[in-house]
Formats: structure tokens, sequence, C-alpha cells
């Protein structure tokens, strides 16, 4: 006769054998499950709280008077929050409540962990560039260095709405901006480019690369960038208007088959506003308010009134508004201003505060 005690271990090791092999099943089951398309887990997931929410509707309508009270019981019990303000009494009602705690539990949890991974995966995607553009009427700036942050800076702190596309070839971001989107990859590919939905951009900027030491070789990485936007624009019969960075004056009629509509000398404007600041001292305030607008007003475009038949009448005009006159076109030549004509055409660069700029264009418009 097996003694109590040797019944007992046996007992034991049966419990342990078919509690271990029930784990054994869920730990696999779970397993594939966690596999499955998040696709499939949200249908699945779907599929539970309406079961559970019209079940034990239908089940206990005494206790849950509406379908939301269902729907509350439901996510409360998937959640494992719990609360107790609606719980089962009825046979089926448990059973519906014992089928959520067995695989509902489980599903919405690997829903939750999907989700989770979901968003970890996009945000690393967005910061290593690996995500295309959907913006509309950007800027794009190519060709990362401290001259582009600077850039950038001006141009949020101008318009803090901008959105900006940033490509360059590094790992990852060298800026954290929500509306700065980054795009790693080669700047002269055209794939590259287009990723950063550069059809429909308002305006195209090419910085020097400032990893390469050769001029020569800096502007020949440029013109090739250039080359690759042009191309674009006249294969998709888009204009895009590109302001290149060029180290020499010199290299300016390389880009004679571009369409570039800007360029700027990398070194030139130092120079420049060195030497005047020698000659008059004092002098780099006002360039640093013509250049950004955290030193001062800003410079604005507008397009001349009707009523406005020279030069003259609409300098004495905006002068009264508060506006000073810079130039018309790219023509900073006053000397004839009271006899030259004024057409509906020609743009005005103005400096003013922007309160002053949003009456003028109100009253232009």
């Amino acid at each position: 006769m097996v003694s109590f005690p040797a019944r007992l271990l046996v007992l034991l090791y049966y419990d342990f054998y078919i509690r271990s092999g029930c784990m054994a099943i869920f730990m696999r089951l779970w397993k594939q499950v966690s596999k499955m398309d998040f696709g499939f887990i949200l249908l699945l997931s779907t599929f539970i709280i309406l079961l559970g929410t019209f079940g034990i509707y239908f089940l206990e309508p005494d206790g849950f008077p509406s379908l939301f009270d269902g729907f509350w019981w439901t996510m409360t019990t998937l959640t494992t929050v719990g609360y107790g303000d609606y719980y089962p009494v009825t046979v089926g009602g448990r059973l519906l409540g014992i089928f959520l705690f067995i695989f509902g539990i489980g599903i919405i949890g690997v829903l939750i962990s999907k989700t989770v991974d979901a968003i970890t995966t996009f945000q690393k995607y967005k910061r290593e560039g690996k995500l295309e553009s959907t913006m509309e009427n950007h800027y794009i700036y190519i060709n990362w260095s401290k001259k582009t942050e600077k850039a950038i800076s001006e141009v949020l702190a101008h318009s803090p709405k901008a959105e900006i596309v940033l490509i360059d070839t590094l790992s990852e971001s060298p800026i954290d901006h929500d509306q700065v989107h980054f795009i790693q990859g080669d700047p002269s590919d055209e794939e590259i480019l287009l990723r950063g939905n550069i059809l429909e951009a308002r305006r195209v900027a090419i910085f020097s690369d400032a990893r390469i030491e050769d001029p020569s070789l800096i502007d020949g990485k440029t013109l090739l960038i250039a080359s690759a936007v042009e191309g674009l624009s006249k294969e998709n019969d888009k204009e895009i208007h590109t302001i290149v960075e060029v180290s020499e004056d010199r290299h300016i009629p390389k880009f004679k088959h571009i369409a570039v509509d800007d360029f700027i000398l990398s070194n030139d404007s130092v120079s420049f506003l060195m030497a005047k600041a020698t000659i008059h001292p004092g002098t780099t305030n006002l360039f640093r308010q013509l250049l950004s607008k955290r030193y001062g007003n800003n410079i604005h475009l507008l397009k001349p009134k009707t009523e406005w038949k020279t030069i003259k009448q609409a300098s004495e005009e905006l002068l009264q508004s508060g506006a000073v006159l810079l130039a018309v076109n790219d023509n900073m030549d006053f000397t004839d201003a009271m006899n030259r004509e004024l057409h509906q055409a020609d743009t005005l660069y103005v400096v003013c505060h922007d309160r002053v700029y949003d009456q003028l264009t109100t009253t232009i418009t």
C-alpha cells in the first residue's frame, strides 16, 4: 500500500506537470500571437472589445442598461483596472468575463506593445532621416553646417510656421525641431531629392559642404547637386527656385547652364563687412538689423499700389506709413526716382516693423 507522503508527492508531480504543460502551451500561443501583423492584432482586439460590449449588454440587460456601460466594463476589464462599479452576476456574464481575462487581456497587451513599438520605430526612422516628407510650400536646405543652422534659425524667427526639409548624408538629424524634417542621403541623387518633396518646395538652398577643404571640389559637389535639381525641374516641367552658395567667384560661370536664381559667395560677405567696419566704425549694427529680424526691423517685399506712378511717390507714401524703401527689384539707385516710372510687376523691398507691413499689405490688397 502506497503511503500518504508518496501519494502526495505523486499528486504534486502531476499537478506541476499539468501546470507546466499548460503554461508552455500558453507561452507558445502568445509567442505566435505576438508575431502576428499589427493590422490583424488591431482587428482581433476590436472584435474582442465589441464581443465584450454587446455580449454583456445582451446577457445582463439589468446590470448593463446601455451599450456604453458594457463598453466601460469591457475596457476596465481588458486594461485590468477593474473599478468594480459594474460586474456580471449570471453564469453567462461571468464566463464572458473569464474569456476576457484569459484571451482579451493578452491580446490588448500585445496591441499596446506593438503600438509602442510602432511609435518608437517611427521616431527612430524620423531621426535617421528614412521617412519621406509630405510638406508643401516648404524650404529645402541641402548640406548641414553652422551656416545652415543659423539660416534655419533665422527663417523660423521670421516665419514661425515655416516648414523646412534638411537633406544631408549624416546618420542622424543634427537638429531637433518639429518643423524641420531630416532626409538622410546623397543630395545629388534625384530619388533623395524627391523624398524631400522638392517639386512642391518654395525654395531650395544649397550650402557648400563644410567637410571638404578644396574650393574646387566644394563647388564641384554644389554644381552636381544643382544639376540634379535642374534635371528634376525640367523633367517635371516645374520651376524650382534655387539658391546656391559658391566658394569662389570664378566658379559662378560654371553654373551658367543651370537655372540658379541666386548666388551667395561664402567669404565675400564677411570680407565686405569687415572692410566697411574698418572704414566706417559702427556700421555693422546697421547690417545686422538688415540681415536678421532679431536685431531690428525686417526686410519685406511689397507690390506697388495702382496709384503709385513713380518711385518718388511710392517712397514718400511708404515713409509716411513708417516704412523705408530700399530697392525696386534689384536696383537701389534712386537718383532719378522723381521721374522713373513704377510698374505693377515691380517688387519693392522695404524695411519696417511687422505691424506696419501688415497694415501696408492690407491697404494694398
